[in-house]
């Protein structure tokens, strides 16, 4: 069966979230932009989630001559904070030991994990990042925000927003990371 989400998403130019992609990039030692998926933001509501999935593609995308390849990193960023009894947690099905591994919405903080590395010789994903974006609760305070990125094994085509290019951050990228904010 196919995951099902019932969160809201919106896509961002790269040359409107220079710190993210500039630290993104940086976190991971990468000297370029260019291997990221479009940059997008994640609004979960309360009763809002995501179903287990995972975000490696398919053999058949992933293999493609013509595509960027298997995606090779996932970094969410959490933009708001969730109490253990608000729910909205990012759960890791095979990770936990005695159950699942819950990671809590910490405001500022990142998720990185690798999505096709490890688990089984060459098998397309790893089995052991299988996650779900647990339901936000009812009676929550907040609603659960995150910033999404994909990191891809060859440079990537963006294909949203219209226009949307990689070299179009560049400028904007620069001035971050020259500004004392760095």
């Amino acid at each position: 069966s196919k995951a099902q989400r019932t969160s809201t998403t919106w896509f961002h130019y790269y040359e409107g979230v220079p710190e993210l992609m500039a630290k993104a990039s940086r976190l991971l030692g990468l000297e370029g932009i260019g291997r990221w998926e479009e940059p997008q933001t994640v609004r979960y509501r309360r009763n809002e989630r995501f179903t287990w999935h995972l975000d490696a593609l398919s053999p058949e995308e992933a293999t493609n001559a013509e595509g960027a390849g298997q995606r090779v990193a996932t970094m969410l960023v959490y933009l708001t904070n969730l109490p253990k009894e608000d729910g909205g947690a990012t759960m890791f099905r095979d990770l936990g030991g005695d159950g699942p591994l819950k990671v809590r919405p910490k405001k500022g903080s990142a998720l990185l994990f690798f999505p096709a590395a490890g688990g089984i010789p060459n098998a397309p994903f790893d089995i052991r990042t299988l996650h779900c974006g647990e339901a936000v609760a009812e009676d929550a305070e907040n609603e659960k925000w995150i910033a999404q990125l994909w990191l891809r094994q060859r440079d990537y085509k963006p294909t949203a927003p219209d226009g949307n290019e990689h070299e179009n951050a560049f400028d904007a990228i620069g001035k971050y990371c020259d500004s004392d904010k760095v």
